[in-house]
């Protein structure tokens, strides 16, 4: 436990959410997830028997029968979370008293709390400024890498289809983010089969830089994926892609302007 009378502030993690809320793209989404991984919160907690200073600048000892427990709210759909704050000032917006007790926490340290709790859907932060909230699917994927190229090759066996679970949350937010893009033409999403493994395929009619443009489209999926859910992206312009744009209907299909 580190000392709570050290201010606590997380200025990048404040700007990044602000950002984020003003416009989601791969840049300000990049910034924000790993300024929560670098950020140390303020958890309210709940310690009994309560501490009891040692000296006069305030440091206690914990003894051998101290409980600590996590404070936490449930949602009227009965889904509980942790609350998280950035500072104090945010922390006060849920309650201003002086002997409040806290804990700093890493983003670490929350997750493994919510790991060993199968009742715990994630956490919040600030619920009662940003109210930001970090479901477990999140956590679970939010150290995952870039998108890597796959390309089937001729000997591939690979299955398409239709999902039968339909990642709406995830198309729309793909979408959101296509509408700010000038590139992308269309995109396409299949259920694909390849060696017993079943992931999200996304066939992507596009120009210029493959790397920023699907970095960008991971950037917005990953947060939307469930857990055990994979993703994989194609070019449209290639043997499985345009197969793809042949049978399937896009999700996403840039406007044009017409003239007559």
């Amino acid at each position: 436990m580190q000392d709570v009378n050290v201010p606590v502030t997380n200025p990048e993690l404040v700007h990044a959410i602000e950002a984020l809320q003003k416009e989601i793209n791969a840049d300000t989404q990049d910034v924000y997830f790993k300024a929560i991984k670098n950020a140390r919160f303020l958890s309210p907690v709940t310690i009994v028997p309560p501490l009891k200073p040692d000296d006069a600048e305030g440091k206690a000892t914990l003894e051998v029968d101290t409980k600590i427990s996590f404070v936490g709210f449930t949602e009227a759909s009965g889904v509980s979370y942790l609350p998280v704050y950035t500072d104090w000032s945010a922390l006060k917006q849920w309650r201003d008293i002086t002997d409040e007790q806290t804990l700093i926490t890493s983003y670490d340290d929350i997750r493994a709390l919510i790991q060993n709790d199968p009742n715990i859907a994630g956490f919040v932060i600030n619920p009662y400024t940003h109210n930001i909230p970090v479901r477990r699917d999140v956590m679970n994927n939010l150290d995952a890498g870039p998108a890597t190229r796959w390309t089937a090759k001729e000997e591939t066996e690979v299955a398409i289809g239709l999902p039968a679970n339909d990642p709406v949350a995830m198309k729309k937010a793909i979408v959101k983010h296509l509408k700010s893009q000038k590139n992308v033409n269309g995109a396409w999403l299949v259920l694909m089969e390849k060696g017993g493994e079943f992931s999200f395929l996304i066939a992507v009619d596009f120009i210029g830089d493959i790397t920023e443009t699907f970095n960008g489209i991971v950037a917005v999926s990953i947060p939307n994926l469930r857990q055990g859910e994979l993703l994989d992206m194609i070019e449209a312009n290639s043997d499985l892609g345009r197969q793809i744009m042949r049978d399937y209907q896009p999700f996403y299909k840039r406007k044009t302007l017409g003239f007559f």
